[in-house]
């Protein structure tokens, strides 16, 4: 099993897919995490009437305020950013099963020492290491964004507790654990990644969303929404605050501790059904 996740780990840190990935989740964590919500703080209200603007510069000054390096966590996992590199994570898990199916290598690595069940632990292991690297580099991205945005307001720096810091590295790897084993189940179940990535991101991004905004109040529909992935993905980000009023950002059906349960047994469910799915089919 070392070997195969050794081999694993080789063909994650080669690929490019992998490196624009981890790009394009720097992008968004700097761009829609800290540059988006600065520019919307800094908008000219000259224009405006006066309550108006007294009304704008307020909410731009909270903007901001929560744009600081003591509001880090906060940011980044409230305001959903860690959310939205669940698609990201969904794609390279897709694409760390999946590949193989379409380089035709996966009947060659087979015939090797390693059983099925020992090949596919070192694809989730080496999955494992890079979404750490993935969560590690998500922080970093934001504590540069929250820093930049300090010297520019000339703020003093301030930094969340060092054990917030380390309950943020584990939820951060729940979230993107979940949806990237997500799609290594989908591309075990498809032998391949077209497919796979096209139905994770159309239920994240279009069903789930779909049916979190539907204007529908009754106790048996909420308890349906509150077993969603993304739905406990928010709720478990809500553990560090709470979104300003206004923003549009609805309220969290479940505890953050029942979410990162329910994400832990989503995630076990996820690699089951890969592992029995890889274990039980022909692999061509």
């Amino acid at each position: 099993m070392l070997a195969s996740l050794s081999a694993e780990l080789l063909k994650l840190r080669k690929r490019p897919a992998t490196w624009v990935l981890a790009l394009v989740w720097l992008a968004v964590v700097l761009v829609f995490g800290y540059l988006f919500f600065y520019l919307i703080s800094s908008f000219p209200t000259g224009g405006l009437p006066e309550d108006q603007r007294a009304q704008q510069e307020a909410l731009g000054e909270q903007l901001r305020r929560g744009l600081l390096p003591e509001n880090l966590l906060e940011n980044l996992f409230v305001n959903g950013t860690f959310g939205t590199g669940g698609a990201i994570a969904l794609i390279l898990g897709a694409l760390a099963a999946g590949s193989e199916y379409g380089w035709g290598t996966l009947k060659t690595a087979l015939t090797q020492r390693p059983g099925r069940l020992a090949f596919l632990l070192g694809k989730m292991l080496a999955l494992a290491v890079f979404l750490l690297l993935f969560v590690l580099l998500g922080l970093a991205a934001g504590a540069a964004g929250s820093y930049a945005v300090a010297l520019l307001e000339d703020a003093a720096v301030k930094w969340p507790p060092l054990e917030d810091f380390a309950r943020a590295v584990g939820m951060g790897f729940l979230i993107l654990a979940v949806w990237a084993y997500l799609g290594f189940a989908l591309a075990t179940l498809f032998r391949g990644t077209a497919l796979a990535i096209g139905l994770g991101l159309a239920w994240s991004l279009a069903v789930e969303s779909t049916l979190t905004l539907l204007p529908v109040e009754n106790d048996a529909y909420e308890t349906f929404r509150s077993f969603l992935l993304g739905e406990n993905t928010a709720s478990l980000g809500s553990y560090f605050g709470s979104a300003p009023q206004g923003f549009g950002v609805p309220e969290p059906l479940v505890e953050p501790e029942r979410a990162a349960a329910t994400l832990a047994a989503y995630t076990v469910v996820f690699v089951v059904v890969a592992a029995l799915s890889f274990r039980g089919r022909d692999v061509t």
